[in-house]
C-alpha cells in the first residue's frame, strides 16, 4: 500500500497515511474512517470520488470523498501536543450531517463519540463513531505513546497552523514562489521530508540551512564537499550542480561560524572553475539535486564570492507573463539575494534585494549591478535553455 510518511521534528515517532486517508501507525493497527452519509455508507479506499492532496508539498494530507450534496473533507497531520499525535481532521462540506467511524476507539476527540452501534456497515471491533454536523468540523488524534481516549484538547492545532510551522521551517533555507507550483511543492516535501529524517545521507548542508545543527554538523558538510571535490578531480567536465553544492556548502560553513572552512570552500572552487560545466538539466530531477536545479536556475551565486548571476539560463518560457519572486538564495557564502520579477507588456522588470555586506554584482546578460537593491527593466526574454 502507497503512501507518505508523517510525523514531528525532533521525535521519532513515524506514521503512514495512504492515498485514501488512513493512517498507518508503527504499532500496526490501521486508523481508517468511513463516512454515514443521508444516503448510505461510504467507504473511502474503495470510491471513484476519493481525491487526495498535500498542501503546498508538506506532511499535512487532504483526502476528499464526495457526498450528497459536498464533499467529506478528511485531513492528516502529526502534532507535538501532550507528546505527539496525530489528528484526523474531518470537515463537512455538505447540508445534511453525517457520521464519521473510525478503526480504533483509543482515541482523543473533540465531540462526545455516538452510543449508537452502526447500522449498514461492518466495522471491526473497537471502532467508534462520531457525529459531524452541517457544514462543521470535528477532530479525532492518536497519541504517539499510549494511545488512550478521552477530550481532544480546544486549542490543538489546526491544519492551517500546521502547513504555517512546516512553511517557515522550510523557508529558512530559501522561498521559492515560482508560477510552476509542482515545483514549489516539490522543495516544500524535499525539505519537509528531510527535517523528518527521510530521504538522502548526503542532507548535511541542506539540514544547516534550515537551521537543524548538531555537533558534527561541521564534519558532515566537510565530508560531502571532500567527497564532491574527488569525485571532480579529474572530471573534464564539471557535473552541472557542483558549483551550487559548493556554494551551499560555504554558506552553511558560515553559520556554523566557521569562516576558515567558507575560504577554503571558494579557493577550491577557484580551481575547478575554468572547467565546463554539464548543462542545467530540462526538467526538474529527483532528490536533493531538485533544490539545488530551481535555485541554479533562479540565481547562479559564486563560491569564492562576490558576484552571482539573475535567472542566467533565462526565464522558462511558460513562466513569461507571470509574476514571480524568491527569497533569500543564496549568493555568496556572506550574502544572499531575493528578488521579485513583474511584467510590463514583454520585458520583465526586476526588483532585488541583497542580505549582507555591500559590493555583490548582480548579472543578468548585458545588465549588472552593485546596488544592495533596487529595480531594472530587463530585455524581453527571447528563448530559454530550461
Amino acid at each position: 500500500m502507497s503512501g507518505r510518511v508523517i510525523g514531528n521534528r525532533g521525535a521519532t515517532w513515524r506514521g503512514t497515511v495512504t492515498e485514501h486517508g488512513s493512517l498507518l501507525p508503527p504499532d500496526g493497527r490501521e486508523l481508517d474512517w468511513f463516512i454515514a452519509a443521508d444516503d448510505r455508507w461510504y467507504t473511502p479506499r474503495s470510491e471513484v470520488s476519493t481525491r487526495q492532496k498535500w498542501y503546498a508539498g508538506y506532511p499535512v494530507a487532504e483526502t476528499r470523498v464526495h457526498i450528497p450534496g459536498g464533499d467529506l473533507i478528511q485531513r492528516v497531520y502529526a502534532v507535538a501536543d501532550l507528546g505527539g499525535m496525530t489528528v484526523m481532521e474531518f470537515e463537512n462540506d455538505s447540508p445534511m450531517p453525517v457520521a464519521i467511524a473510525v478503526t480504533r476507539s483509543d482515541v482523543l476527540t473533540t465531540r462526545e463519540p455516538s452510543t449508537q452501534s452502526p447500522l449498514g456497515i461492518e466495522l471491526p471491533a473497537g471502532s467508534l463513531v462520531v457525529p459531524v454536523g452541517h457544514k462543521s468540523t470535528t477532530r479525532v488524534a492518536l497519541a504517539h505513546q499510549a494511545p488512550h481516549s478521552g477530550r481532544l484538547p480546544d486549542d490543538t492545532p489546526n491544519h492551517q497552523q500546521l502547513v504555517r510551522g512546516w512553511e517557515k521551517a522550510c523557508d529558512t533555507a530559501s522561498r521559492i514562489n515560482v508560477p510552476d507550483h509542482t515545483i514549489v511543492a516539490g522543495v516544500s516535501r524535499l525539505r519537509s521530508d528531510l527535517l523528518l529524517g527521510i530521504g538522502t545521507t548526503d542532507a548535511a548542508i541542506e539540514l544547516v540551512r534550515m537551521g537543524e545543527t548538531h555537533s558534527d554538523s561541521i564534519l558532515h558538510v566537510v565530508d560531502v564537499v571532500q567527497q564532491r571535490l574527488r569525485e571532480e578531480k579529474r572530471a573534464k567536465v564539471l557535473r552541472w550542480d557542483t558549483k551550487h553544492v559548493l556554494l551551499t556548502a560555504a554558506v552553511a560553513c558560515v553559520k556554523l561560524n566557521d569562516d576558515t572552512a567558507a575560504g577554503d570552500i571558494g579557493a577550491a572552487w577557484l580551481r575547478l572553475a575554468d572547467r565546463p560545466s554539464e548543462e542545467l538539466p530540462v526538467e526538474m530531477p529527483d532528490g536533493l539535486a531538485g533544490i539545488a536545479w530551481i535555485e541554479e536556475l533562479l540565481a547562479s551565486g559564486s563560491p569564492s564570492g562576490g558576484e552571482c548571476q539573475i535567472l542566467s539560463h533565462g526565464i522558462p518560457e511558460p513562466w513569461w507573463g507571470s509574476s514571480f519572486e524568491v527569497h533569500g538564495l543564496p549568493a555568496d557564502p556572506f550574502r544572499s539575494v531575493s528578488f521579485a520579477v513583474r511584467w510590463h507588456g514583454a520585458r520583465p522588470a526586476l526588483l532585488w534585494e541583497v542580505t549582507g555586506a555591500p559590493g555583490l554584482v548582480l548579472s543578468h546578460g548585458d545588465w549588472h549591478s552593485t546596488d544592495v537593491t533596487g529595480e531594472s527593466l530587463l530585455a524581453a526574454p527571447s528563448h530559454t535553455h530550461v
